[in-house]
């Protein structure tokens, strides 16, 4: 009896930790094309709009398997040489590399918390899109016949 109870309880601990394994969540990377110092500036802001909801996890570089949001992002100067804000640019690409997303804003140094903001949106609707495709049972194929019902030529 004794041993059927631990083959119960390590079966069912088996179970949970698989269930765990195949119920991970899925992760957004972020993918810098500019100076670390302006690709700080849209990592944060990335970070935390990822995480804030708790079901998607945040790698601060590129990572297989992962949604990746790809960020390029560049300083705009007047025709004086002077600074005059941000022209952030981003894609979101699926695991497969596949560009789902591009967006293009302009701004002070605030527009980055914006652009991260919609580059995470953006990113969830899609991994969100793809798990209810997966979700869906495809059509049946099987044909099932349907009674027919015969007329008899009796009267």
């Amino acid at each position: 009896m004794r041993t059927a109870c631990w083959f119960t309880s390590f079966a069912l601990l088996t179970i949970a930790c698989c269930q765990a394994q195949i119920k991970s969540k899925p992760c957004i990377a972020f993918d810098g094309g500019g100076p670390e110092t302006i690709d700080s500036m849209a990592r944060e802001p990335l970070s935390t709009a990822v995480t804030l909801s708790g079901d998607f996890e945040f790698s601060s570089s590129s990572r297989t398997g992962c949604w990746t949001v790809n960020v390029l992002s560049l300083v705009v100067r007047s025709g004086s040489g002077v600074q005059v804000g941000y022209a952030v640019s981003y894609t979101v690409t699926d695991p497969s590399g596949f560009e789902v997303n591009h967006y293009l804003m302009c701004g002070q140094e605030d527009i980055f918390d914006g652009a991260m903001r919609k580059a995470a949106a953006d990113a969830v609707k899609n991994i969100r899109f793809v798990q209810s495709l997966g979700s869906l049972q495809p059509p049946s194929t099987s044909i099932t016949p349907t009674p027919t019902k015969t007329k008899s030529k009796s009267q």
